[in-house]
């Protein structure tokens, strides 16, 4: 239901991890969803060692490293499009996959890897039927997901943007909200 979608967060979402993040859903089914945060890039004192650790530091253009998500830290996710695709590739949508194989590390220093992509350390996940009690609640805003909004957004302005899309000002938003 929610796959392939965006989650906004609302502006009571104060917490360090969730507060002003986007969220694409990569799955969402009876079970539970896991979701990476795609617009936050990790500090760049802290990218460095993970480009060397990865290899990536032998690319011709290091990649940007985003913190995903506060489960499975040390794993790495790749969002990128569906034309890449290797063993352990899942198609999320027509047009955006996910790739935790390392073999797309080589792909990406050899120049074979996809050509736009977003690399996170770690996911958001959620039990079964709680994201849709914490939509219910007001914490997210909804929206469908596209390649051009994840890959070509600035990060600064992915919040805003997202919720400009749904229709809303954040600026103009306060307090709490819940089911009246």
């Amino acid at each position: 239901m929610y796959t392939n979608h965006l989650l906004i967060a609302m502006p009571h979402m104060t917490d360090q991890i969730f507060s002003k993040s986007v969220i694409y859903v990569c799955e969402h089914d009876n079970q539970g969803s896991m979701g990476i945060i795609i617009n936050k890039p990790l500090p760049t004192e802290s990218v460095q060692g993970i480009l060397n650790e990865t290899g990536l530091d032998e690319s011709d253009s290091f990649p940007q490293i985003y913190f995903g998500g506060p489960v499975g830290m040390n794993h790495g996710f790749i969002l990128h499009d569906t034309k890449y695709h290797i063993d352990g590739t899942h198609n999320i949508s027509k047009k955006i996959a996910l790739t935790s194989n390392l073999d797309i590390i080589h792909d990406l220093v050899d120049g074979k890897g996809p050509e736009k992509y977003r690399f996170a350390l770690g996911y958001a996940g959620w039990s079964a039927k709680q994201i849709e009690d914490e939509i219910k609640h007001g914490d997210w805003l909804v929206i469908p997901a596209t390649p051009d909004f994840i890959f070509n957004t600035p990060d600064d302005i992915k919040w805003e943007s997202a919720a400009k899309e749904f229709g809303i000002d954040m600026s103009t938003i306060t307090g709490s909200s819940g089911i009246a």
